[in-house]
């Protein structure tokens, strides 16, 4: 029997080229809001593309564990008694209940709580109560383990998987955007880790909210994050900067340009926050390590700013914190934001408390701009739900038609197309994205869609 799961065939009357159009500059808020598309966004969406499930730093000992969430459905992510990292759907093939409720640890088994059926840490089937009495003869144990993903793979740590084995290899689907992964995770010679412990809040509100926003959109900081300003923490917010697109991944940053006490003036490593922050000494070292293998203009890229993975993964890698986050929907009108502090591996422990308790300062769910953020998707999902605001379109036109490759933006070594900091090309970029695999009803078709739209 096959313990894979089989995805369902296509043929969804739904017609997305009503639903938005990218390049004419508006998204129909039905997107955010009908449920019939977002089961179609499970399927076809969450159930095909490749997905972030964990770091491997997470996992360093045979045993270690994490729980996380694919679409809707609840996975395991283990690294096995051989060394080997899998994944597998976090269900008891008995009557599907979950067989972990921790978020992470070390076992060298599942037991599934309700009739005590036993896996191991390899998805295998290994116990069954009143086996010989009751099972003989009647089921093969063997074909009755975890369930596994169809694909699972890492690129800098970062841990991928897709229920699809139609699905290209995770270099494939990332494309050009490894480019800016390298220097986000790969500039510190030890790579990054993952700091122990997670933020989960829910937020009334659908995943695209999120999501998009952390493609890069600098210009809500405008409105709704003026406060920090106001108490010193940030500086206000420049004009210049980037956003830039380049294969499924969308990253932006915004540059300021202060003025040193001897009167030149020099990018700094600061950004927009005025935190005192011993970060820095450590960014201004990397910077000079990513200038001697690339040249100047690839090190101003550090720290890389704000980045996100189609369709729910998201970065930040800013000069005082650094985070990654997943984007879990829990339907049209919920998602629940699952995120972890991430460090370079090589800081000094202290360092690495340094940059945990600005994390939380700024981006922990009780932070300084993530309760801004949560509050105005919210009131965005509440503006569109009724009968009026849903058939309305929104508005994604900033920037539009300014766009070009980023070799004329940041420099000739940088792929991927963008626009200046007062853009939604990242946004609109997003859902050419959505839109191709809303539209296709396998991986032949999608293939050739995604390649258009990334190129």
């Amino acid at each position: 029997m096959a313990t894979r799961a089989t995805l369902p065939p296509g043929g969804s009357t739904i017609d997305v080229t009503t639903l938005a159009d990218p390049d004419a500059g508006w998204v129909n808020r039905r997107v955010y809001v009908e449920r019939d598309i977002y089961e179609l966004e499970l399927e076809r969406v969450f159930a095909r593309g490749w997905l972030y499930l964990c770091h491997v730093s997470q996992l360093g000992e045979p045993g270690d564990y994490v729980t996380t969430f694919m679409g809707e459905d609840p996975v395991i992510v283990v690294r096995g008694a051989d060394g080997i990292v899998r994944a597998f759907l976090n269900a008891c093939r008995h009557r599907g209940m979950r067989v972990c409720r921790a978020e992470e640890g070390n076992t060298s088994f599942f037991r599934c709580p309700y009739h005590a059926w036993t896996y191991s840490n390899e998805g295998e089937l290994r116990g069954v109560p009143k086996y010989r009495l009751a099972y003989e003869g009647v089921m093969q144990r063997e074909d009755w383990g975890l369930v596994p993903v169809a694909k699972l793979a890492d690129y800098q740590g970062l841990v991928f998987a897709t229920w699809d084995r139609q699905a290209p290899d995770l270099l494939d689907y990332l494309g050009d955007f490894t480019f800016y992964l390298d220097l986000g995770f790969g500039r510190d010679p030890q790579g990054v880790e993952i700091l122990s412990g997670a933020h989960k809040w829910a937020i009334d509100a659908n995943w695209k909210h999120p999501s998009e926003n952390f493609a890069c959109d600098m210009y809500h900081g405008l409105g709704a994050h003026l406060r920090p300003a106001e108490l010193g923490l940030m500086t206000q917010f420049a004009d210049e900067g980037y956003e830039v697109s380049a294969g499924v991944g969308y990253i932006g940053h915004e540059i300021t340009r202060p003025v040193s006490e001897d009167g030149d003036g020099d990018e700094t490593l600061h950004g927009y926050w005025s935190m005192p922050n011993p970060y820095t000494y450590v960014l201004k070292e990397q910077r000079k390590a990513v200038a001697a293998k690339h040249d100047e203009q690839v090190a101003r890229l550090v720290p890389s700013g704000h980045a996100s993975i189609f369709p729910n993964f998201s970065f930040l890698d800013l000069e005082n914190l650094r985070l990654v986050r997943v984007q879990q929907p829990l339907g049209p009108d919920r998602v629940m934001i699952h995120q972890w502090c991430c460090v370079d591996a090589s800081l000094d422990p202290e360092l690495k408390q340094v940059l945990r308790r600005q994390y939380e300062l700024a981006f922990g769910p009780t932070g300084l701009l993530e309760q801004d953020d949560g509050e105005n998707w919210r009131e965005c999902q509440e503006g569109m739900r009724g009968w009026i605001g849903r058939r309305l379109d929104s508005n994604m036109d900033l920037g539009r038609g300014r766009e070009r490759p980023a070799s004329e933006i940041l420099g000739d070594k940088f792929p991927g197309r963008g626009g200046g900091i007062w853009s939604e090309a990242n946004q609109r970029q997003f859902f050419r994205h959505w839109m191709a695999f809303m539209g296709s009803d396998g991986w032949d078709e999608l293939r050739g869609r995604l390649t258009e739209v990334s190129h």
